[in-house]
Order: structure tokens, then sequence, then C-alpha cells
């Protein structure tokens, strides 16, 4: 019988790779964004980032004390992402009224909950937390800026007629508000959604509301 062995070493245990502070805080950011739109702002905790990452709840901690600044942070860039994605929507439309149009179809459309439930997280959160208060007004003052310049644009090139843009763009946000409170709850039929924000947008405009949908098919790009 031989006495050698076979010379074979066991496998070396998988090295857990060592991040740099700025790798591991954006990590946390970004898994607080994901935690977010899954199980909403107010659930984002410490623990529920460690367990997102497999990592401990003091390594969290450690590069990401204040909770608070973790919502904060994920609602502000959540909302970024999605004025951007519109921004780039409406860019490729060539009338103020294809614009609107374009976006009373994307933000009328089902399946937008998660996005929904970071607005209304932000709201219900910064009633208590100041910073989080000052993270959705931002976000809301560019909403009414992007709206009213729309409009703007509409009236000096002669599609519709409306007196004061920035009153009418706030009443349209408001409507894109509770819209989303309906939407968190199934309520209505989602089919109608686009329609009952065309309505009253229309009646405002003094244009016809079929031609304000109508718009979203014509200018499809």
């Amino acid at each position: 019988m031989s006495t050698e062995t076979s010379g074979q070493t066991p496998p070396a245990a998988a090295k857990r790779v060592r991040q740099s502070s700025s790798q591991r805080r954006a990590a946390i950011e970004a898994a607080a964004r994901t935690l977010a739109l899954t199980y909403g702002l107010q659930n984002l905790t410490h623990r529920s980032i460690a367990k997102h990452l497999g990592i401990t709840h003091t390594l969290v901690v450690h590069h990401a004390p204040d909770v608070g600044e973790i919502r904060s942070r994920a609602c502000q860039v959540l909302l970024e992402e999605e004025y951007a994605t519109m921004e780039g929507l409406v860019a490729a439309r060539s009338t103020a009224v294809g614009r609107l149009s374009a976006l009373i179809h994307a933000l009328g459309r089902p399946g937008r909950e998660e996005q929904a439930g970071v607005w209304f997280d932000g709201w219900s959160i910064g009633r208590r937390d100041e910073r989080m208060a000052r993270t959705v007004r931002f976000a809301m003052d560019t909403w009414q800026g992007f709206i009213t310049r729309i409009l703007i644009d509409g009236v000096q090139r002669g599609e519709f007629v409306v007196d004061d843009p920035q009153a009418c763009a706030w009443e349209f946000i408001a409507l894109l508000d509770g819209l989303n409170a309906h939407t968190l709850v199934a309520y209505g039929d989602p089919a109608d959604y686009p329609a009952r924000l065309a309505a009253p947008l229309a009646g405002r405009l003094s244009i016809p509301a079929a031609t304000l949908i109508a718009a979203h098919t014509e200018e499809t790009p």
C-alpha cells in the first residue's frame, strides 16, 4: 500500500473583496433605492440594507450612520431619475401639445406603483422630517418649472391659450398627484387614467380633449 499523499490541497476559502469607503457607500445607496422601490422608503433601515447586501448591520452603520439621510438620498435620486426619463421623453416631441400628451400617457399608464409610492412615502415622511420635506419640495419645484415651460412654449406657438401657465402647471401636477394615489390602491379603471388627466387640462387650454389624447399617437417617434 502506498503511503504517498495525493499532493492535492484543499481549495482556498473564497476571499471577501475589500471595497473602498466610496464603493461601499455607493453599494449601500444603490441597495437603498432598490429596497425603497420594492418595500417603501419608510421600511428602509440599516438592517434591511445589510440583509440585502449580505453584510453586517455594523458595516452599514459605519459607512452610512444616518438612516434618515439614506432615505432622503434614495428619494432624491429616484425622483431625479423619473424626471430625467420624462424630460427625455418630451424632448422627442415637436409640439407643446405633443409633449403634454406624452406625459399624460407615460404618467397615466399602469405599472407606475413603485414610482408613485416614492412620492407618497416622501410626503408622509416629510411631514416630520424636514430633510425629506426639502427633498420633495425641490422635486415638486422642478416639475412645476418643467410643466410651466411647456405651457409657455405652447402659448407662444399659438397651440392653445392659457392666461396663467404657472397656475395651470400647478393644477396639472395636482391631477398627477391625485392619480398617483389612485394608482397605489388600484382605484378605478387604469385604462381610463389618461383620459381623466387629459379632460381637465384640455378644458383649461381651450382645446378638445381628443386632440390632447391623439397627439400621443401622432407624434410617437
